[in-house]
């Protein structure tokens, strides 16, 4: 599959729409929306009732709009800070170990072979690597920080966010929405995430029971 030639612009897009809010952001959420109506992209499901990604940001922007700062704070945080969709892609694969920190170094590294700034937030923030991969001319890397990293990472986030509200059949809120946009344009413009949700858990607890059992022992001896 030859990369959408609209990708890196949307990417990018998509960082300023989903960074921290700053005035401005209903037009930044137009603006992806228009790019994505461009790109001409075919749903994943035909038939399916949900909206189109260019359709969801043009929702997001019309609700943003009329929204006072503080609100658009406050619906910031309650997904990303407390609604537990957590914008850490290194955190939402790896969890809080040593491999999540090697990664985090890895990003800052090649953040500055290109040239880019140090940000505020850590460098596995969702919103770092979707600059990254914007400005990004190696397709093998950006395929496998897709398909093994972020799009995981956005399938568990959306599949937790779907089994809280089972019983709310209304659209997804906000942010959220945002993302499942963001999920839909990877998939159809570089493939298919190569570890889905229930794999990831297994994979997750695997590797915690690994990490235990070569745990050294207080009473274990030195030869």
């Amino acid at each position: 599959m030859t990369l959408h030639p609209m990708l890196s612009n949307v990417l990018a897009q998509f960082a300023d729409v989903l960074d921290y809010p700053q005035p401005g952001l209903a037009e930044k959420a137009r603006l992806c929306a228009q790019t994505l109506a461009q790109m001409g992209l075919t749903p994943l499901e035909a038939e399916s009732a949900q909206l189109s990604p260019d359709a969801l940001l043009s929702a997001f922007a019309r609700e943003v709009e009329p929204m006072s700062f503080g609100l658009l704070e406050e619906a910031y945080a309650s997904t990303f800070d407390l609604g537990g969709a957590y914008p850490y892609i290194g955190y939402q694969i790896l969890g809080e170990t040593y491999k999540r920190s090697v990664f985090m170094l890895e990003l800052k590294n090649r953040y500055r072979a290109h040239g880019m700034d140090e940000a505020e937030e850590l460098s596995d923030h969702l919103v770092c690597i979707l600059r990254y991969l914007s400005v990004l001319q190696d397709e093998d890397e950006l395929r496998e920080m897709t398909q093994f990293a972020i799009l995981p990472s956005l399938d568990k986030v959306l599949r937790a966010a779907r089994m809280r509200d089972e019983n709310d059949h209304s659209a997804l809120p906000l942010y959220l929405a945002v993302l499942q946009a963001l999920y839909e344009v990877l998939t159809l413009t570089v493939g298919e995430a190569l570890m889905k949700a229930p794999e990831w858990e297994h994979s997750h607890a695997k590797m915690q029971e690994e990490a235990f059992n070569d745990m050294p022992l207080a009473y274990d001896t030195v030869d």
